[in-house]
């Protein structure tokens, strides 16, 4: 999903989630989480082009699936599963809370928007595909990049 439909989806979240709850912490960590998860695209970028800092370049390499290898370790439903256990855990604290259901609402809309399968948002798996980008994201799965 493009960055400015994650700024999108986060604002509104954490605003409605601040207008129920009240608690800034709860929606700032919502908001924090929900967009900046995507800056482990900067690791994959630099690890394919080396420090070639052109931002045309940068979104283009992703929104247009020109990646050989791809990481993204914070994409993950690993770390949902991890985030959730620690939310438990801490008794719901609203910034933990507020970072699961950011992580969640980004990893989901990713998952949606890039028609890919469930398995490859799965750490796991692209380690087990040696995070070759052609069987992680497979090229043929009516995907459109322009939408």
């Amino acid at each position: 999903m493009k960055l400015k439909h994650h700024v999108a989806v986060s604002a509104v979240s954490s605003g409605i989630l601040y207008v129920i709850f009240r608690s800034c912490g709860l929606s700032a960590a919502l908001f924090i989480t929900g967009v900046f998860i995507d800056l482990d695209h900067v690791l994959d970028y630099f690890l394919e082009n080396g420090l070639d800092i052109n931002t045309k370049k940068f979104f283009s390499f992703f929104y247009k699936e020109r990646h050989r290898k791809i990481t993204l370790l914070l994409h993950g439903w690993e770390w949902l599963i991890l985030l959730g256990m620690l939310a438990k855990l801490t008794n719901w604290n609203l910034w933990v809370t507020g970072a699961l259901i950011g992580y969640a609402l980004h990893i989901v809309s990713d998952y949606f928007y890039s028609k890919a399968p469930f398995r490859s948002y799965s750490l796991a798996w692209k380690w087990k595909c040696n995070f070759n980008s052609e069987i992680i994201f497979p090229r043929n799965r009516g995907y459109n990049p322009k939408a």
